[in-house]
């Protein structure tokens, strides 16, 4: 009785605490995955917010030029892109290329222009584009047709995404416009992020070379040697630097957490050595976006393990909680058993003597504390008391 006692206790507390653990730790698991995709998403909601200004730039002044609002360098058009220039934000310049590859258009003046103040719209005149970057770019443009996201330009001012669209009227295509946005813009971003989730977010390319990160923020970072497009393991980030050999955690699918991946960084101490207390052991989250170039970009961030070990370390003491209650439950049920089993045995005992008529050797059953097990015994003393009479 006492071992089929505790073996009942044991299934059915013990039932209880695996799936209230079971539960509790999915739910952790759920939650991580749910603030990972929050942050991914306000990433992407930035990077497309930002990026769609400039894409917004350039179809209106296509739209512009389609309606016969300008010609070609005339004063019209000068005027239509200083507008659009002072109307988006985060565009730094904008630049109409003709076949020719003659390029005229209007920039916004940054911090380091010595010659403008910062912030104001000059007019470029029209020249020939000298740039082996810019002409490439412009003789590929000229092979597609619509709004189009091209290579990478760097130039004396920093590093710029590009994004054009046709100026075509009765059919014909005259002209491109071209909206450039430094990719400094987007570090910023990465650096906005990373102080609101407490994280360090990044942005990397095609290739994997970092594309904007909040080191690249900096206005010194160009000073510095602090580049974009530098590969991961040249940037100087021991976390990004173990970016290509992170480990996917299983616990959180892709489809669970909208095409995040969630991976474990490894990162060795100097002497090539690993911590046990996992200080330097990173999650990396991520995604892939597309439509801002041929290759998709990959959106993230890490963290230290430690940031979340405090949920998975409540959990676990939920669970040492449980399993030592349940330990208590099985001995105090073992216990029960053996105090319930002894007046049964005691019962059996008295009851073969009177089977064998030995009724000087029966002596009477003691009362219990267990209403049942008394009346019991009063019946049976009842019975030896008559037999004895009898």
């Amino acid at each position: 009785m006492a071992m089929s006692f505790g073996s009942l206790v044991f299934l059915s507390v013990g039932g209880v605490l695996a799936l209230s653990v079971g539960a509790n730790l999915r739910n952790t698991f759920d939650l991580l995955g749910a603030q990972s995709t929050l942050l991914i998403d306000a990433m992407e909601d930035l990077l497309r917010a930002e990026m769609g200004r400039a894409e917004s730039a350039v179809d209106g002044v296509a739209q512009l030029y389609k309606q016969g609002e300008f010609q070609i360098d005339d004063e019209a058009m000068s005027a239509a892109l200083a507008s659009a220039l002072a109307a988006v934000p985060g565009v730094n310049a904008m630049l109409i290329c003709t076949p020719d590859l003659i390029c005229r258009g209007a920039a916004v003046t940054g911090d380091n222009d010595a010659k403008y103040p910062a912030g104001t719209i000059r007019k470029l005149p029209a020249e020939t584009e000298k740039s082996p970057q810019v002409r490439a770019v412009l003789e590929e443009r000229q092979q597609v047709d619509g709004r189009r996201w091209g290579a990478f330009v760097a130039n004396e001012y920093g590093l710029f995404a590009n994004v054009s669209a046709p100026l075509s009227r009765d059919g014909a295509t005259k002209a491109w416009v071209i909206a450039a946005v430094e990719l400094q813009n987007l570090s910023k971003i990465t650096q906005e992020l990373s102080s609101r989730f407490g994280t360090h977010a990044f942005i990397l390319d095609g290739d994997g070379s970092i594309l904007a990160d909040q080191r690249l923020a900096s206005p010194s970072a160009l000073k510095n040697g602090i580049l974009p497009l530098t590969p991961l393991a040249n940037f100087g980030d021991p976390v990004l630097a173990g970016y290509e050999a992170r480990k996917p955690e299983a616990e959180f699918s892709t489809q669970r957490t909208r095409d995040i991946e969630v991976a474990e960084i490894q990162v060795d101490d100097k002497d090539g050595s690993t911590t046990w207390d996992g200080e330097n052991t990173y999650v990396a989250i991520t995604r892939e976006i597309t439509g801002y170039g041929d290759r998709p970009w990959t959106l993230g961030a890490y963290f230290k393990t430690s940031q979340i070990g405090d949920e998975i370390e409540r959990v676990m003491g939920s669970a040492m909680l449980g399993l030592g209650a349940m330990a208590v439950a099985v001995i105090v049920a073992i216990l029960l058993g053996k105090r319930l089993s002894r007046p049964i045995q005691a019962i059996a005992g008295q009851a073969t003597r009177v089977a064998d008529f030995d009724l000087d050797g029966v002596t009477p059953l003691p009362r219990s504390r267990v209403l049942e097990l008394d009346n019991q015994a009063s019946a049976f003393n009842a019975m030896l008391i008559g037999l004895r009479a009898f």
